[in-house]
């Protein structure tokens, strides 16, 4: 097997790996999420210059020894710099929170072409337009649904019931989706406004593209958080720490 080989990903954590190296967490198109250490990149004259900064997409070149875990970076090359993400710091808290659910949620060696756009994609909105909220509305419903969960509105999760429509309604992380009322008792659920799980829904059918034409309240926004974070804090046993961040951001000169 060539131990040598190529791809792009987008690098999602970078720390001190010796007095000289950096360790890499990058999410990859061809290889999922990997490990990668850069030799001599923490160096003033380093071949690899500023192509291992954070959210940037690069070309990788690499080599693999059988049984490693790490992959050694040889070569690399910017393939998309984002310079506002970098610039301003409300950007720059987003990204992190985007690449927070990549680096936490995701298997190591795990590909997904539909999850690497959906993260290039994501980048690239919250680089060019003014409302990041609503972009990470959108990546948030739809990062849900790349993870194995779309939330059902039609019938009742639990017991398959036809749901009523009420101006609030109860989801279940432990059924996946919406409850009645008489499931909903005695058991853990989020309850959001009706309207909320209807936007999901409409967010989850749409491309990023349309997003100019879509109203996402601050309410909605945070209720789509908070039901986000509980189905996958439930079913990961893991949690968010950039999301507490993000809204100490938020709420800064409120």
């Amino acid at each position: 097997m060539n131990p040598y080989h190529k791809t792009t990903g987008i690098i999602i954590k970078v720390r001190s790996y010796g007095e000289a190296n950096k360790h890499l967490t990058v999410y990859t198109k061809a290889y999922g999420k990997i490990h990668a250490v850069a030799k001599g990149a923490k160096k003033i004259k380093s071949r690899f210059g500023s192509t291992l900064e954070l959210f940037t997409e690069t070309k990788l070149f690499f080599y693999k020894q059988a049984h490693a875990e790490l992959y050694l970076l040889t070569q690399s090359q910017i393939a998309t710099h984002f310079k506002n993400i970098s610039k301003d710091v409300k950007k720059y808290t987003y990204a992190s929170a985007v690449s927070d659910f990549i680096n936490t949620f995701v298997p190591f060696g795990e590909k997904s072409h539909s999850l690497y756009e959906l993260f290039i994609q994501t980048l690239y909105k919250l680089d060019t337009e003014k409302h990041e909220e609503k972009v990470f509305s959108m990546f948030m419903v739809k990062f849900l649904a790349q993870v194995g969960f779309r939330i059902a509105l039609d019938c009742c999760t639990s017991c398959g019931s036809d749901l009523k429509q009420k101006i609030r309604m109860s989801v279940s992380p432990k059924h996946g989706g919406v409850v009645c009322e008489e499931c909903s008792d005695g058991i853990s659920t989020v309850e959001v406004f009706n309207n909320t799980l209807k936007l999901m829904d409409f967010l989850h059918r749409k491309t990023f593209d349309t997003l100019s034409k879509i109203m996402i309240g601050e309410q909605s926004h945070m209720e789509i958080e908070k039901v986000v974070e509980h189905f996958l804090e439930y079913n990961f046993e893991l949690r968010l720490k950039s999301l507490k961040v993000m809204e100490s951001v938020n709420s800064y000169g409120k």
